[in-house]
């Protein structure tokens, strides 16, 4: 067998491999590992979500500086821009409305050749509530370059249920759950068509 041939053998598994991997929450303290950008929205600025949503970014790099994530999806929304093959494809979850000690990572991000999948945790806070904000969570997620084509991304929010606070114990925004566990609850499941254009380049 010439050598040409075996390269092309020996390329295969390396192809397949980058139209599938997984990235995963490694470091138990950073919730926020897989967070790419994030913002909250509280209530009181006069923003409110009654249901999740989901959509697709091109680059944030494409967002001007001064507007806000959650603005920005707004914007998008009125005008789908698809990212571009040799560029990064993005995602941006709202969540609905939650209570100011809730907390929303995401946990895992897969990919098994055009199927994406997102798993996300969202934890409630089951003891006594001190003040009574409220907000949702904006998520912005780096799928990395894609080629040209079309995925189907799938989306999972699984419902826990936490009753403490890591660190000191106290409900500030840095702090995540520490004793969080599953409830006996159906995952909210959103999907999203994702549309990868020829780049223009």
């Amino acid at each position: 067998m010439g050598k040409l041939a075996w390269l092309a053998i020996l390329s295969l598994p390396l192809a397949a491999q980058e139209r599938s991997w997984t990235r995963e929450r490694k470091d138990g303290a950073k919730r926020d590992a897989l967070h790419d950008s994030s913002q909250l929205v509280r209530g009181d600025s006069g923003k409110w979500r009654d249901e999740p949503g989901l959509q697709v970014a091109p680059p944030i790099g494409q967002k001007p500086a001064k507007v806000s994530l959650d603005d920005w999806a707004d914007q998008l929304l009125e005008k789908e821009v698809p990212p571009a093959a040799g560029d990064d494809a993005w995602l941006i979850f709202r969540g609905k409305q939650l209570d100011d000690n809730d907390r929303v990572w995401v946990e895992r991000i897969e990919r098994r050749e055009n199927a994406i999948t997102v798993t996300v945790h969202q934890a409630k806070w089951q003891g006594r509530y001190f003040k009574t904000f409220t907000y949702y969570p904006v998520i912005a997620v780096n799928l990395g370059k894609l080629e040209e084509g079309k995925y189907d991304v799938h989306w999972v929010v699984k419902p826990l249920a936490f009753a403490q606070f890591e660190g000191d114990g106290k409900a500030t925004p840095g702090n995540w759950p520490k004793d969080e566990k599953p409830v006996d609850q159906k995952p909210a499941e959103l999907r999203v068509a994702l549309t990868v254009a020829k780049s223009p380049r």
